[in-house]
């Protein structure tokens, strides 16, 4: 048993890439993620239906990775608290949490959106995780967020409208710690003759809220 356990411990310090230091690394990485990833979004699989696939561009998200492992090393803070607003499935919150191994999580969504069900039960284990149900502007949940505050690293993917973003940003960039991350996803998006990203950036720059990641896809 204590060799068997030993074998099953290598292979998973292996699928989490502990030593993500050099572009070989990174290369690897995104090799794996374009497994997960459907081809519209840069990966290799076929849309099947299931919706069990990654939604994330598989560079873009290695990128992401990276960078939040050098900024953990250079700033010589670990992420330990970590709120992801837009939670789906949670195939993005496990990848992370494989990466980072979060002391906490809090995730909340409406679930209105298509997903798997099966993949949205196995992303609720072996994680701390406290997961609200419900919109990310309602006051309630908002109270409940707030108690689990200041957050290290926050991800914003949920609605995609200016004025959902603009909410959203307006409530949670409040909530950061000191050289916490504010990652806002998907703002590239062009609305009624208007490049609505240009717009989300200029929200972001009025807030003076110095450490964001820019992720667009």
């Amino acid at each position: 048993m204590v060799f068997l356990w030993h074998t099953f411990q290598m292979k998973i310090d292996k699928y989490v890439f502990r030593d993500l230091k050099t572009e070989k690394d990174k290369e690897a990485l995104r090799e794996f993620l374009r497994h997960q990833t459907n081809a519209e979004f840069g990966g290799y699989r076929i849309f099947d239906g299931t919706r069990t696939h990654l939604m994330h561009n598989p560079e873009e998200l290695s990128d992401l990775i990276f960078f939040l492992k050098s900024y953990e090393k250079k700033k010589r803070k670990k992420i330990r608290n970590f709120l992801e607003v837009g939670y789906s499935s949670g195939k993005l919150n496990t990848i992370l949490n494989k990466f980072f191994n979060f002391d906490h999580i809090v995730g909340i969504d409406d679930f209105t959106a298509d997903m798997s069900s099966t993949d949205l039960l196995a992303n609720l284990r072996r994680k701390n995780l406290t997961l609200i149900c419900g919109k990310s502007d309602k006051k309630e949940n908002l109270k409940i967020i707030k108690q689990f505050q200041p957050y290290d690293l926050i991800f914003v993917d949920g609605g995609h409208e200016y004025k959902d973003v603009k909410k959203d940003l307006d409530n949670y960039s409040r909530m950061l710690s000191d050289n916490g991350i504010l990652i806002v996803h998907d703002i590239h998006r062009i609305r009624h003759g208007m490049n609505s990203d240009v717009r989300t950036i200029l929200l972001i720059r009025s807030l003076y809220v110095e450490n964001i990641f820019l992720f667009v896809v």
